[in-house]
């Protein structure tokens, strides 16, 4: 068995070998990008229509957590209880 692969071994280089010189770099079903090119947000912090949409969501999530965690911060402090008067 292994002298017939070693026979097929030669064969299998030569029709490899053809293959990639006879390659085309193709893009089936491709498009070129339509609209703007859009920019990481970090790159132009004050242009939000530009952002790419991932980014944009992942800022706004980020905002939302900064807002709710400051509002429990400052909002939800326990309040303080008053001793009882002692009774005599």
């Amino acid at each position: 068995m292994a002298s017939a692969l070693q026979k097929l071994a030669p064969l299998s280089r030569r029709l490899m070998g053809q293959r990639v010189a006879n390659a085309a770099p193709r893009r089936s079903f491709a498009a070129d990008a339509h609209g703007e090119e859009k920019i990481n947000f970090w790159e132009s912090p004050m242009e939000v229509g530009r952002w790419k949409e991932e980014q944009t969501v992942l800022v706004v999530l980020a905002g939302w957590g900064v807002g709710i965690y400051s509002a429990m911060k400052i909002f939800g402090k326990k309040k303080e209880e008053v001793p009882a008067a002692p009774t005599a």
